[in-house]
């Protein structure tokens, strides 16, 4: 029997009769087998899908969740388990390589992906190709039948594993698959990943979750009558008892009566079960005196072995066990047999390994164990894996470090070292931090700490840059301490690109060169320096050292000899970004002049010139030269993507897309999706160095704006976590307010515009990346219109033109100047708006800008409409509407077929504009533009109001008479 009370046979009394009736196997759980079953015959149809099981410890997940298993094994289903383990080490991927590891021992499968063939975690050079394996394992797996595939525990899963099982996600409904997924509610805390995904993967896998509440005491009843057949006051007194000490547990509740078995108070007698008082047991505090007992009843020489198996861990190799545990073979064998009859463990079928039957069991176990003897046990398993062959280093890391043993954190080094191969860089992190804890204190471990420490920072410097403050400033004081200038300067650097990933790149940038500055001034050979620089900075990027070469020696010499240093790459993209395109230009092509022609480069070269691509693309964006940002920046790509660096490669995709491709290339919607799509898989690969819960989507938000596709971006926009920095953050402020606005929601605009701007229109340029800067002014004065706000409209738009001649930036020109043009117009100045359009034209025609070019023409449009100039109102608004078709934009078609409306309103073709209104508001309703759609109203009640045409003499419209009566008076 399991946790809930699985079928058993039981135990016979003392002359051989039956002790009990078979137990159900599920009480209370009608309701949810029927849904599993359902979405079980869904897989079975060819529709995969995702439930994930949630419930308290001992609520009965396992249970429901292997009942299903026993059903799709009945059915002819291929099924595969895997499971987490309360492990705080827990290795990368570690429930996949549990989940795989039946695939190495049944023939009947398909093979494990290659990451996961041996039995241990390989190298992951690629984590695309390591999904894409994993996507062909299953597209075999359900080739010819479909399959149930379940993991247990997921709370306890470690970034990467969570990052994998969302891209599988992605993919169920193309396999007849039904992935179940297990958790508890009470460890969803902050700390854990899996709260944070939690949303994401129920929304992007259309995942379906089932809470599992109490056990009510109708079922305690069926629980309780079909075991045992009390009389009805006795079943009542035993219901009341289990009501009053389980809560509604079903594990609780089951070892309860258990218990009261083992004590003799639940008994078979002459005529059935009996029940004796109650009143004065002592319930147990609540598990851990159950099992103790259980234990106990097994004999003195079960408890050492059971004990040594709770430090082991969850699941126990028998190999393992036997070793730590010095049993032979035999004897370890009639441990195990004992324990499972006491429904303690349970065997695995590949018969070289058991594990608990439930994790409380395994914890009560544990806790009961003195602390000092659990010490010398974790040291003792520490020891064996250590003895065997290539050991586990998460595991070795755990037991050290549980037993206070000094070598602890060289293992959890090696845990990083291969997390971040891996490229689960915040598994990474955790195992730094974790090894820097156990060197404080020791005053011959600056040095190692001072690494250690660095490297964590460039680990945390895309999820969490606010956050890897503090173990900065940790290595700062210890630099300080040992009186290091080297690793001073280093920890000025590693600020300043902290502060910029985290919208301070001002001060950021600041610091970075006065790091730079710094180095440059160590009076010690130059090579060295830049060597040891390089070897820190590679390892928090790939976990190894870079190798010096006579290539890489080569070009320190040149660097320095034009003024110039290695670390310098980083300052071209953030003062590009940051809104000084022509500096970062200058500097970029000097540097890379300088590496040009240079064959032979390390890792670390190539790395830097592809920081100055990306700088280069950013700058030429911004001055107006989008070919030669384009070529650039496919530079950058290709030495990132060579590199294996996705965080990166993915940065790239989005400022291409931010700088070039919406700006200069929005009459290609092909090509912003492809890039879109590009992005989302960057950020996918990525996903490790990224804070838990971000999706990898929100590539697609500002696309899907333009697209008129608002409920799928408010789709990713829903429960996501707040981005780790600057660059993520932009992809999801400037759509969030976009659509707010549209959606007549100013408060919650404002909310993404406001904390980026403290001083309102006086903050001052170079803290934000400067396009998101200008993008977010321009949005704030269209807000302040709406309202009728001239003032700080005004206020807004000025600020945009002292941002633009602050920077020297050619692109967000033209759109200031058709900012202006709707400032203008609204104040009631139609010929400076007239002015500001002619200028906002030329401006986009120098490169080419459809939007702001469709823009100007709708306003033109709405601007001849209010002079009474239809046929000339017509003629811009008709090249407005071919501009919004050719870029594939659906609300700027729905707001220039407005104003088009506006057109056969005032001509009196009535029907002709209540079709377009038609079609404005099919537009409208499914983007949620309720602003939009009111005007289309205000408009459509408009033409109610008025005659229709041929209600005239002589068929003439409404406005035909209105010219008549003007001539009769005399006026024109």
């Amino acid at each position: 029997m399991d946790s809930t009370g699985a079928r058993s046979d039981g135990p016979v009394d003392r002359s051989g009769s039956p002790a009990r009736l078979p137990l159900p196997l599920l009480v209370g759980r009608a309701r949810e087998q029927a849904l599993l079953r359902e979405e079980l015959a869904a897989a079975v149809g060819g529709r995969g899908r995702l439930v994930l099981v949630g419930g308290e410890a001992g609520i009965g997940k396992t249970t429901l969740a292997r009942d299903l298993t026993r059903e799709a094994e009945e059915r002819g289903l291929r099924v595969l388990t895997g499971a987490c383990y309360d492990l705080p080490n827990t290795p990368p991927y570690g429930p996949w390589l549990d989940l795989f590891e039946g695939c190495r021992r049944d023939p009947g499968l398909p093979p494990p992906p290659d990451a996961f063939a041996g039995g241990q975690l390989a190298r992951v050079t690629d984590q695309a190709a390591l999904f894409a394996d994993v996507r062909r394992f299953f597209a075999a797996l359900t080739a010819d039948r479909p399959a149930l595939v379940l993991l247990e525990d997921l709370h306890w899963a470690d970034p990467a594993s969570l990052d994998l099982f969302r891209h599988v996600g992605h993919h169920l409904r193309h396999w007849p698959i039904l992935f179940v997924v297990t958790y508890r509610i009470d460890e969803l805390t902050c700390g854990r990943p899996f709260a944070h995904q939690l949303p994401v993967l129920v929304r992007e896998a259309d995942g379906r979750r089932l809470g599992l509440h109490p056990l009510d005491a109708d079922a305690l009843h069926v629980l309780v009558a079909g075991r045992y057949g009390l009389p009805s006051a006795a079943e009542d007194r035993l219901v009341a008892y289990l009501e009053r000490h389980a809560e509604g547990n079903p594990f609780f509740a089951t070892e309860l009566l258990r218990s009261l078995e083992e004590d003799g108070l639940l008994r078979w007698g002459a005529d059935g079960w009996i029940l004796a008082a109650l009143d004065r047991v002592i319930v147990p505090s609540l598990l851990r005196q159950v099992i103790d007992g259980r234990v106990a009843r097994l004999g003195d020489g079960t408890r050492k072995p059971l004990a040594i198996a709770a430090v082991i861990g969850q699941e126990l190799p028998l190999a393992l066990w036997a070793e730590v545990a010095e049993f032979e073979e035999e004897a370890l064998l009639d441990v195990v047999e004992q324990a499972v009859g006491a429904h303690l463990l349970e065997a695995d079928r590949d018969g070289i390994r058991v594990r608990f039957v439930h994790a409380l069991t395994r914890e009560a176990l544990y806790e009961g164990i003195l602390p000092p003897r659990r010490r010398i046990w974790h040291r003792q398993i520490a020891e064996v894996l250590l003895a065997g062959a290539a050991p586990d280093p998460d595991a070795v890391a755990f037991h050290l470090q549980e037993a206070g043993d000094p070598r602890a954190w060289e293992w959890l080094v090696k845990a990083g070292d291969r997390a971040q191969r891996a490229y689960a860089w915040l598994t990474a992190a955790e195992r730094l931090r974790a090894a820097v804890a156990l060197l404080e204190g020791g005053e011959g471990d600056v040095e190692m700490r001072c690494r250690l420490l660095y490297r964590l920072v460039h680990l945390r410097r895309f999820s969490d840059p606010a956050g890897a403050l503090a173990p900065l400033t940790e290595f700062e004081r210890l630099a300080a301490r040992a009186g290091d200038a080297l690793l001073a300067a280093q920890g000025r650097y590693a600020r300043g690109l902290l502060l910029c990933y985290s919208d301070r790149q001002r001060d950021g940038l600041s610091t970075m060169v006065d790091g730079i500055e710094a180095l440059e001034a160590i009076p010690q050979d130059v090579a060295d320096v830049l060597a040891t620089i390089r070897a820190n900075a590679m390892a928090g990027f790939t976990g190894t050292h870079a190798r010096q070469t006579s290539a890489d020696e080569l070009a320190a010499g040149r660097l320095r000899a034009a003024g110039l240093d290695w670390l310098r790459f980083v300052t071209f993209w953030f003062g590009a970004s940051a809104g000084k395109p022509r500096d970062a230009a200058a500097a970029g092509e000097r540097f890379l002049t300088v590496l040009a022609d240079l064959s032979g480069a390390t890792e670390g070269i190539r790395y830097a010139a592809s920081f100055a691509h990306h700088g280069l693309g950013i700058a030429y964006a911004a001055l107006g030269r989008p070919e030669a940002a384009w070529e650039r920046w496919t530079t950058a790509r290709t030495i990132f993507r060579d590199l294996g660096h996705h965080v990166l490669v993915a940065f790239t995709v989005l400022n291409e897309l931010w700088d070039l491709v919406y700006p200069f290339g929005t009459a290609d919607p092909a090509t912003r999706r492809r890039y879109a799509a590009e992005a989302e898989a960057a950020l996918e690969r990525a996903s490790g160095a990224l804070p838990p819960g971000i999706s990898p989507r929100l590539a697609w938000l500002s696309c899907f704006v333009l697209d008129g596709r608002w409920a799928e971006a408010f789709q990713i926009l829903q429960d996501l976590p707040t981005p780790g920095n600057s660059y993520l953050r932009r992809e999801v402020s400037g759509p969030r307010a976009t659509i707010a606005r549209h959606h007549g929601e100013p408060v919650l605009a404002w909310a993404q515009i406001r904390p980026l701007f403290p001083a309102g229109p006086a903050t001052e340029p170079g803290d934000l990346i400067h396009q998101e800067g200008l993008f977010l002014q321009r949005l704030a004065a269209d807000l302040c219109l709406d309202t009728g706000d001239l003032p700080n409209t005004h206020a807004w738009l000025t600020a945009h033109d002292a941002w633009l001649a602050w920077s020297g930036s050619v692109l967000g020109r033209a759109d200031g100047q058709l900012a202006w043009a709707r400032y203008h117009r609204v104040a009631g100045d139609a010929e400076r708006a007239r002015s500001r359009i002619a200028d906002a034209l030329a401006l986009a025609a120098m490169p080419e800008q459809p939007l702001v070019r469709l823009g100007a023409y709708r306003l033109l449009g709405e601007i001849e409409i209010a002079d009474d100039r239809y046929s000339e109102a017509e003629t811009q608004l008709t090249t407005a509407l071919a501009l919004a078709d050719a870029c594939d934009v659906p609300f700027e078609r729905a707001l220039t077929l407005l104003a088009l409306a506006e057109v056969r309103a005032a001509k009196g073709e009535t029907g002709e504009a209540v079709r377009l209104l038609d079609e404005i508001r099919g537009i409208c309703a499914s983007l949620g533009a309720t602003p939009t759609m009111a005007r289309a109203d205000a408009l459509a009640a408009r033409l109610a109001a008025k005659p229709r045409i041929g209600s005239h003499p002589f068929g003439l419209t409404q406005r035909e008479l209105d010219v008549l009566r003007l001539v009769v008076a005399g006026r024109s």
